[in-house]
């Protein structure tokens, strides 16, 4: 009977203990598997902060700010009334080209913009998009919506 008692208290002391280590180990795992940066640019985005985001190339800079879409100051998107980005614009890789998700009168769209080019914006029409999706350059004129690159929800191409 002396035995009993200490082996209890050890397994109860298991039990309140492991489970604690379970949830912080999952915790640390969610953590490194989400990019940073597209958390911080979904929460700055929802909350109606202006985003930043520089070109590749260093020479331009795009800004989210009062449901608009801006381009080294000059107004590319949209051409009239607000629109909600959902998720903050993503350069290509030569930076002549941006793309972004976006939400207009209920509808979510996938947005690709060539500021250069003084071009009507491309857009297609998505389904809802889930809190992880993001937009990949994955060519020059192929783009990816989805948690990752190589897990597409959605797939876009163009001509130039």
């Amino acid at each position: 009977m002396g035995r009993a008692k200490p082996l209890l208290w050890l397994a109860l002391a298991t039990l309140m203990v492991a489970p604690s280590k379970a949830r912080a180990r999952s915790r640390a795992y969610a953590s490194a598997s989400a990019p940073p940066q597209q958390r911080q640019d979904r929460r700055r985005t929802e909350r109606g902060r202006p985003v930043s985001v520089v070109s590749p190339c260093g020479q331009h800079v795009a800004k989210v700010a009062r449901g608009a879409v801006f381009v080294d100051g000059a107004r590319v998107h949209p051409d009239g009334g607000p629109v909600q980005v959902l998720r903050a614009p993503i350069w290509r890789r030569d930076g002549r080209a941006l793309a972004w998700i976006e939400r207009r009168d209920g509808q979510t769209r996938l947005v690709v913009v060539h500021p250069s080019d003084n071009a009507d914006a491309l857009a297609w029409s998505l389904p809802d998009v889930a809190r992880a999706d993001r937009v990949f350059w994955a060519g020059p004129h192929h783009l990816v919506v989805g948690p990752g690159l190589l897990h597409p929800r959605a797939i876009a191409r163009f001509s130039p």
